[in-house]
């Protein structure tokens, strides 16, 4: 997915942008690589999650770099005082992690689940020596 250049964007900003656009590739191109498994419907789905993967991932860089710069907090002034709240770039920083988390999540549950095997001997755990002491 190709992103437009704005129209009014200065110079300093079509460069910030055609290099965002650029790591965004990049990291798109490695998501496919790790999805590559993935075949039919569930490709097609896993491509629209991917975009936006890499996009969100792009993003998280960079609010992680301003929060590091700046920190989490920031005063805000309220007329004779001021106040310490969540800095905006950090809330956004968390709602994208939690976003990436999520879609990550869904790209993940994509791929069956391996049947998981119980061990079956002939001693009893430890519950069963519980249980079968104390239901007498």
């Amino acid at each position: 997915m190709t992103r437009q250049v704005s129209k009014t964007a200065v110079p300093e900003q079509e460069t910030e942008i055609i290099l965002k656009e650029k790591t965004i590739k990049k990291e798109t191109t490695k998501l496919k690589k790790i999805f590559a498994d993935l075949v039919g419907h569930q490709k097609e789905v896993a491509l629209r999650l991917i975009d936006e993967l890499a996009f969100l991932i792009v993003e998280i860089q960079e609010l992680r770099q301003h929060v590091k710069l700046n920190g989490s907090v920031e005063e805000m002034q309220q007329g004779d005082y001021s106040i310490n709240r969540r800095s905006p770039y950090f809330q956004n920083y968390l709602d994208a992690a939690k976003t990436y988390t999520g879609i990550y999540k869904q790209l993940l549950d994509m791929y069956p689940k391996p049947e998981q095997k119980l061990k079956v001997t002939g001693e009893m755990d430890g519950l069963q020596k519980f249980l079968s002491k104390h239901s007498k």
